[in-house]
């Protein structure tokens, strides 16, 4: 019987989802997901909004993304963020891993920091990426 934590790989390591899960809980973000540039969604943290539809989402700023590097040449783009009038955002942090194209999405509270955890979950999530796709 495997007796490893919740969330955790062989090696103690934790998952994605658990990376997501704890980033979600320190800043009282409402939702996360881990995108493809396909809009496939690879790894979630449980929230009141449904994943296919922040995936999607994701998708339509990938595209943002594209069109502002192609036609305004801004090459290296890590962050979109869509800001409500009340000040809730979603926001889009890009990453690359290997031959991988990832977009992190969180909504965060009004007026609530985000940069510094999702900072640390993008590091996070490239050393598990790097340890289980890459290797």
């Amino acid at each position: 019987m495997d007796e490893r934590p919740e969330g955790a790989t062989r090696t103690g390591e934790p998952t994605l989802n658990r990376i997501l899960r704890e980033m979600n809980d320190e800043g009282h973000f409402k939702a996360s997901v881990l995108v493809s540039t396909e809009g496939l969604p690879l790894s979630s943290a449980s929230s009141p909004f449904d994943t296919e539809t922040m995936a999607a989402m994701v998708a339509l700023v990938k595209n943002t993304i594209q069109q502002a590097r192609e036609h305004i040449g801004l090459d290296e783009i890590d962050e979109v963020s869509i800001v409500q009038g009340d000040k809730m955002r979603l926001i889009c942090r890009y990453l690359v891993v290997g031959d991988e194209e990832l977009i992190l999405s969180v909504i965060a509270p009004p007026h609530q920091t985000y940069r510094r955890l999702t900072n640390r979950a993008l590091r996070e999530i490239k050393r598990v990426w790097r340890r289980i796709y890459v290797a």
